[in-house]
This record gives C-alpha cells, sequence and structure tokens, in this order.
C-alpha cells in the first residue's frame, strides 16, 4: 500500500471516529457513558497513528508533509484524553 494512500484512509478514519463521538455524545444514552468509552478507543487508535508516523514518517527519506495532519490530531486527542483522566483523578467528574 502507498504511503499517499494510508494518509487520507487514516483521516476518514479519524474524523469517523469524531464524528460518532459527537453523534453519541448528543443522543446516546444516559445510562451508560458510551462517549467515554468510545473516545478511549479514539485514543488507541491514535497512539497507533503515531507509532505509524514514527515509522512512516520521520525514519523515512523522503518525508510527505501531509503527515503532519493526522500526527496533529492524534496528539490533540491523547492531549485531551489526559486532561480527562486528571480531572476524574482530581474529582470533578
Amino acid at each position: 500500500m502507498s504511503k499517499f494512500i494510508i494518509i487520507p484512509i487514516i483521516l476518514l478514519l479519524q474524523m469517523a471516529g469524531y464524528i460518532f463521538l459527537f453523534y453519541e455524545n448528543k443522543h446516546g444514552h444516559a445510562d451508560f457513558p458510551i462517549e467515554w468509552v468510545i473516545f478511549n478507543i479514539l485514543g488507541i487508535f491514535n497512539l497507533i497513528v503515531l507509532v505509524l508516523s514514527y515509522f512512516l514518517f520521520f525514519n523515512s527519506e523522503n518525508k510527505i508533509s501531509f503527515w503532519w495532519i493526522p500526527i496533529t490530531i492524534a496528539v490533540i486527542t491523547i492531549i485531551k484524553l489526559i486532561i480527562q483522566y486528571i480531572r476524574m483523578a482530581m474529582g470533578e467528574f
């Protein structure tokens, strides 16, 4: 699979995950916090994206500049998840 095809696939999966997360947040059930589970799954997926970007972007000789978009989305998601865990540990949730 070409490196040019991997980037749009990753972006589509990230956007689909966020759209599903926002849909569940708006129309989900109040009994079970499914959006928290989805957000954790999205965080795990973004960790995989960061590992992939390490091997396909940072270690390659010809760098494709579009890799910065999924890398930035992944880092923002992981930072937001860490902030949520810190807020949970402090008892705000």
